[in-house]
């Protein structure tokens, strides 16, 4: 793209299985668009993300494996975005090519197709995880640490393998634009797979698990408000108030994906079924508008850490511990504080019980 001109270059796919480089004069400045929006959305991203990492492995929201879901979703979201930046900001933005090598072409357009899928399934995870724990009185086996921890290697696994022909699939054509590269490709790539395959595989799928699991939550959630004032003890409300809050962060995460994700796979299925007369003749309006699309499916991956921010107090606790624990000077421990007294006296204590402990106020939902 010219940044001086506003000029773009689209690349579209006929049903003959050719591409198509179409360069046309926009009186829409998406370049800028991208500059500003595109990389206050990137910079954010990577912030918030980082800093989910670092609280979610704290001591008091580690051992949960809806939290470890979460941490490994921030890791993955972290790689979308960092396929977004080289593969479209970069370029499209700034008119920095960074996928001018087979390697980098390959490599970065496999990482945005795997990592997207696999931050929409580790979502999906957590959500049957929620679903589970809500109807159990007792921890189920399959919320453990080492369920979540299986299940998400196992989920790396099978969406690297399943976005795997895209390491085959694109190369470098002579203008210097990464493309498929072949003819047969482009049939499956265009007409087949990034069309209804993906938007099945990448957001129906995870959709209407989402959408079963939540409806099952927030009813099962209705039936049960005064859940946290029958907990026989301090430590178990605690526990209990940590897992709604966890539910609650999985349903504004879930609604985020569906709003925010949802119109840019819409858009890609439209787009390949447009004749190649009306994406030309309409090309600028395509382009602002695939283009916002792209935006809000990036704010999608960027938002969680101001998420769960603003609406879990848990979480803001130990954000603020972790921040708090850089500023204190170090200090000699009494062992006979009382916030540390019940570590002591009782040696047999679940491990759940002293994270909870550490908790000097009861939190409330806000």
């Amino acid at each position: 793209m010219s940044m001086l001109n506003r000029s773009a270059i689209l690349i579209m796919y006929s049903w003959e299985n050719a591409s198509i480089n179409y360069t046309t004069y926009c009186i829409f400045d998406t370049a800028s668009l991208l500059r500003y929006a595109g990389t206050l959305t990137i910079i954010l991203g990577f912030i918030g993300n980082f800093l989910s990492i670092l609280v979610f492995s704290r001591k008091a929201l580690r051992s949960r494996s809806c939290s470890i879901y979460f941490l490994v979703l921030n890791l993955s979201d972290i790689c979308v975005l960092i396929g977004y930046t080289l593969e479209n900001l970069l370029f499209h933005g700034y008119g920095i090519q960074f996928l001018s090598s087979a390697f980098m072409c390959k490599s970065i357009i496999f990482l945005i197709y795997a990592s997207t899928d696999i931050s929409n399934y580790l979502l999906t995870l957590a959500a049957i995880d929620r679903c589970i724990l809500i109807s159990y009185r007792t921890v189920h086996r399959f919320c453990r640490a080492s369920t979540a921890k299986l299940l998400i290697a196992i989920v790396v696994i099978l969406f690297s393998l399943i976005n795997s022909h895209f390491l085959y699939g694109f190369h470098v054509d002579q203008s210097g634009l990464c493309l498929p590269s072949s003819m047969k490709y482009i049939e499956f790539y265009v007409h087949h797979y990034d069309s209804y395959i993906d938007i099945i595989k990448t957001v129906l799928i995870p959709f209407v698990i989402i959408f079963i699991c939540n409806i099952f939550i927030i009813s099962t959630l209705t039936r049960k408000k005064s859940l946290l004032r029958r907990a026989s003890t301090l430590q178990r409300r605690i526990r209990q108030e940590k897992d709604r809050q966890l539910t609650f962060f999985l349903l504004l995460t879930s609604i985020l994906f569906i709003v925010l994700s949802l119109p840019s796979e819409i858009n890609d299925f439209i787009r390949t079924h447009l004749s190649q007369q009306f994406q030309i003749k309409y090309a600028c309006q395509l382009w602002i508008s695939t283009t916002i699309f792209i935006l809000l499916h990036q704010i999608h991956h960027a938002s969680h850490f101001y998420v769960y921010t603003l609406t879990g107090p848990i979480f803001r606790q130990e954000f603020q511990k972790f921040i708090c624990y850089y500023k204190k000077p170090n200090y000699k421990v009494d062992l006979f504080d009382y916030s540390r007294r019940p570590t002591i006296i009782s040696p047999h204590i679940n491990h759940d019980d002293i994270d909870d402990q550490q908790l000097d106020i009861f939190p409330r939902q806000t």
